[in-house]
Parts: C-alpha cells; sequence; structure tokens
C-alpha cells in the first residue's frame, strides 16, 4: 500500500514537472505554429490506482513508472507522437486526467487542433473541478473556432455500455466511446449492440462548438422461438391414384371383382366331389388375367409419369421458352 501510494506521488510529480512545460519553456522547433501554453494543472490529491490498492503488483507498478519516463523523455525531445502512445499505455494501467492533459500538450505541439481539442475535453470531463478548468476551456474554445474555419466541428458519441457500434447517417465509423469531425448541421446516429436494442437520435451539431451526445442501451426483449409449421392436411387423393389411368383402374377392379366372384361361388357351391366348380374356375381365369393385366398397365403408367419428371428436370420452363421464340 505505501509502495502504490509512494508510485502516485512519483507519477503525479513527472506528470506536472517533466510532461507538461511550463509558461517559459521555449516552443519546440518544427511543429509549426505552437499554441498558447495551457498552465499546468493542478494535482490532484491522493489519486488512486486502478487495479486493487492492498494487493498491488509491484511489477505493474514497476512498469507503468518505466512507460511514463520513456514518454516523458520522449515528450522533452519533441517526439511527441511517441509520447503519446506511451501515455496512452500508461492511462490504461492507471487511469489518470493528467495523462489526458499530456496528450493534449502534446498534440497542441503537432499542431493537431482535433487531437489536441479531443484531448481537453477529456481533460475536462475526467477532472470536471480542475483548478485550471477556466483556462482549459478557453483553450477548447479556440480550437473549436478553429475547426469551424475549415468547415468542420467535433462530435463525441458516448454509451452505455460501451463498445457499441456507431452509424452517422447510416454509416459506420467506429465504436463508442467515439470522437471525430463531421460538418454542421442535423445528424441521425444509431448505436446498435449485440443483445442490446439499437438507439437512434437526431442532432443538430452545432457549427461553432464541439458537442457529446450520450445513449443509453437496454436489453433487447429475448427472441420468441417460430411457431412449429402447420401439418397440411391431405385434402388431395392418394398420389398414386393421380398416375393411375382410368383403363388401369377398371382393369384391375375387374380383376378383384372376379376374383372375388370366384372365391364367393366356391363357398357357396354344395358339391362333395373334389375339385373346383367349372364357374369358380371360369371366374378365378378372369380376375387373375384381368388383375394381371391391370398390374402390367399400372407399371407402365408410372413409368410414363417418372419420364415426364425427369424430361420436366432436363428442361426448365424458363429455358424452354427462351428457346420456343427462336423456332
Amino acid at each position: 500500500m505505501l509502495r502504490a501510494r509512494l508510485f502516485s506521488a512519483t507519477l503525479l510529480g513527472c506528470l506536472v514537472t517533466v510532461a507538461v512545460p511550463s509558461a517559459a519553456e521555449p516552443a519546440k522547433p518544427g511543429v509549426g505554429k505552437t499554441p498558447p501554453p495551457a498552465p499546468q494543472p493542478a494535482p490532484l490529491a491522493s489519486p488512486e490506482l486502478s487495479a486493487t490498492q492492498d494487493g498491488e503488483d509491484p511489477s505493474r507498478v514497476a512498469h507503468a513508472k518505466s512507460l511514463f519516463e520513456k514518454g516523458a523523455s520522449a515528450y522533452a525531445a519533441g517526439r511527441y507522437y511517441e509520447a503519446i502512445e506511451v501515455f496512452l499505455a500508461v492511462d490504461r494501467l492507471y487511469p489518470n486526467a493528467q495523462l489526458s492533459f499530456n496528450i493534449a500538450k502534446a498534440y497542441d505541439n503537432l499542431g493537431s487542433r482535433p487531437g489536441a481539442l479531443r484531448s481537453y475535453r477529456e481533460y475536462l470531463r475526467r477532472a470536471p473541478d480542475a483548478a485550471d478548468k477556466d483556462a482549459i476551456t478557453t483553450r477548447v474554445h479556440e480550437l473549436e473556432t478553429a475547426l469551424a474555419e475549415r468547415g468542420i466541428q467535433q462530435l463525441s458519441v458516448t454509451s452505455d455500455p460501451s463498445d457499441a457500434l456507431v452509424l452517422i447517417d447510416d454509416k459506420p465509423v467506429g465504436l463508442t466511446p467515439w470522437t471525430g469531425e463531421t460538418w454542421p448541421g442535423r445528424h441521425r446516429i444509431v448505436v446498435q449492440k449485440a443483445g442490446f436494442a439499437d438507439r437512434e437520435t437526431v442532432m443538430e451539431l452545432d457549427p461553432l462548438k464541439a458537442q457529446e451526445v450520450t445513449l443509453e442501451l437496454a436489453r433487447a426483449a429475448p427472441t420468441p422461438p417460430p411457431a412449429p409449421a402447420p401439418v397440411a392436411k391431405h385434402d388431395k387423393p392418394w398420389p398414386l391414384t393421380q398416375k393411375m389411368s382410368v383403363l388401369t383402374w377398371a382393369t384391375l377392379a375387374t380383376g378383384t371383382a372376379a376374383l372375388g366372384t370366384a372365391i364367393a361361388v366356391e363357398v357357396a357351391s354344395d358339391r362333395k366331389s373334389s375339385g373346383i366348380a367349372p364357374a369358380t374356375a371360369f371366374f378365378a381365369g378372369v380376375g387373375t388375367a384381368a388383375s394381371a393385366v391391370g398390374g402390367v398397365m399400372l407399371y407402365l403408367d408410372l413409368s410414363d409419369q417418372a419420364g415426364d419428371e425427369r424430361h420436366a428436370g432436363l428442361k426448365p420452363h424458363g429455358i424452354v421458352a427462351g428457346y420456343s421464340g427462336k423456332f
């Protein structure tokens, strides 16, 4: 715990005295027009580390301190892009508003007005009661005016929860929290996140002032399972009956009737002698022959139907219709 607080105090001292130049520091050459220096932020009172205080990992603290010293050296040498990357890495380990201020100063020295404006606004959001709030607000207005002269303005979109897709005028631009520049006027903003209902708003971007839009997402209602498909009623005849011709039906019916008659005659016969009665034999012969002929006719009907289906499959109606006009 003591080591963590010592590191916090050291980190704050570096933030104030090393990374942020004083008003008397000369401008760095080779970076274009250097903006007026903003006053240093007041030290924060006993800032808390982002990880657990009691069980702070000493290697994590040492790594953060090493990174910050690297960023401070890069800033002092005028390697502002490198300093920005390192300060961002330190901020991910131990979030601190003064790191946003140092990043804003680096962007200012690079002449990147959008980057400086974004980071100064972030600093004010994270430290709303900072002692230098008025001076930083003045610098923010200067940068907003500079963007307005180019016909654009800065817009920030945040959501709860974060990491939601941002669409501006139906075009995806990034994930929340997102900050970028666009033209002033009316814009349709939509945020989307899996498992949440889409949230939409229409806003008017002021041409002279950066703005922020915050949207709160609500959990999407669970989608009910699809209803089972209704069971189709068999209103149509049995498929086999659609493939049988009338003659086949008549032949099979004749054979069945003859065989039934033969059985009835034989049962009704009071002959005591062995053998089949002539009438029984006659009807049995007719029934057998008719059934055999009906079976052959049924086979032919089914074969013709299968051939028609194969023919239709090889020659789709669209293709046949396309070629029919050529003959």
